[in-house]
């Protein structure tokens, strides 16, 4: 009886050993068959980094020319306000 348990054991063991050894010769292989794409694909996310990082200055200068715009914008309002109050009184 403590035999065929023990045969059992060693059979499960090693009917998991033999699919964990295929499951990792199946990710080698996938691996291997799609190296040239993981390739491209990092090589594309580089130069996509690269154009952000070149946007980023003209970004600034973009946030920073919205920032006068507005100054300007706020300026017009209280000036056509005080001169529409001035009319009133």
């Amino acid at each position: 009886m403590i035999f065929e348990g023990v045969k059992l054991a060693f059979i499960g063991m090693g009917t998991v050993l033999l699919f964990l050894s295929l499951m990792i010769l199946l990710i080698h292989w996938v691996s291997v068959l799609t190296r040239e794409s993981a390739r491209r694909e990092l090589e594309a996310i580089r130069l996509a980094k690269d154009l952000k990082a070149r946007a980023k200055p003209l970004k600034a200068a973009m946030d920073e020319d919205t920032d006068i715009d507005i100054a300007v914008i706020a300026a017009a309002v209280a000036a056509y306000e005080e001169e529409r109050f001035s009319l009133q009184r």
